[in-house]
């Protein structure tokens, strides 16, 4: 298979895995598309598996870049050997290739078991994969993007200076309700190593910092909500904090109570 055969036979085996489990197929999102395949290339000539990028990129920062606003998570198969090589320039893909990562995530067993939670998550209605083969090895480097679509949000700026204020907006959409705006900080990207790399398992998206709510509760600055419709303008942290600064917006899903899960999550560059 060439790399657009390959995407489309992976998305295959993923709906295959959660129709088994009786939960929807996700459709392919061009933007989680991008993401993987800047990931899976990354990985592929590096040699390393993980879900931070050799540039120190995080998914939700390479799925922002990318044009995506919904919320992604990642699995992620490949090298652990930490060396450096050339990517095959027209890379082939053998079914029984694509196959064995798709089976080593969902032969995973608690509590060590995230890749395949991920692919089983019910939540997901959208993904994305990149697919790349280092040259003179028969390994496919997989890179799945699990996207979360359930609202329209407003543009972001992709760069901003420390202490912007920043319109954050949208509608969410289908079974949510609005409930809430996060911002969240994590330091600037620097690069790592594969070394460095091969030793990290998991990735936990950073927990927001300052969390608005809409009038009623307690909150620094109430969102304005009409409907489905929410805006708020917010500070980007204090003046000469820099750093990516990770906007999320979160609902609620019906037969969940109060219980907020994060709809999206957006990164800016800010200097």
């Amino acid at each position: 298979m060439n790399l657009e055969q390959a995407r489309r036979y992976v998305l295959a085996l993923v709906n295959r895995d959660r129709a088994e489990h009786g939960l929807s197929p996700v459709v392919m999102d061009e933007a989680a598309n991008r993401a993987g395949q800047r990931h899976a290339e990354d990985m592929a000539q590096v040699g390393y598996t993980a879900h931070w990028g050799s540039d120190g990129s995080v998914p939700e920062q390479r799925y922002s870049e990318a044009g995506g606003s919904d919320f992604v998570q990642e699995n992620a198969g490949c090298l652990a050997d930490g060396k450096s090589r050339k990517l095959d320039p027209a890379p082939r893909f053998a079914a029984e290739e694509l196959e064995r990562v798709e089976r080593a995530f969902m032969d995973e067993k608690p509590p060590h078991d995230g890749h395949r939670k991920n692919i089983l998550k019910q939540r997901h209605t959208g993904f994305g994969v990149g697919v790349a083969k280092p040259s003179g090895v028969g390994v496919a480097c997989l890179s799945q993007e699990f996207v979360d679509d359930y609202g329209d949000y407003g543009a972001l700026p992709k760069t901003a200076r420390a202490g912007d204020l920043v319109t954050i907006s949208g509608d969410v959409k289908g079974p949510v309700a609005f409930g809430g705006v996060g911002v969240g900080r994590i330091d600037s990207s620097q690069p790592l190593t594969a070394t460095y790399l091969n030793t990290t398992y998991t990735y936990a998206v950073p927990t927001p910092s300052d969390l608005y709510f809409p009038k009623g509760f307690v909150t620094k600055k109430p969102v304005e909500v009409s409907g489905k419709h929410f805006r708020i303008e917010v500070p980007l942290g204090k003046r000469g904090q820099g750093g990516r600064y990770e906007v999320s917006i979160w609902g609620k899903y019906p037969g969940a109570g109060q219980q907020l899960e994060m709809v999206s999550l957006r990164v800016i560059d800010v200097h």
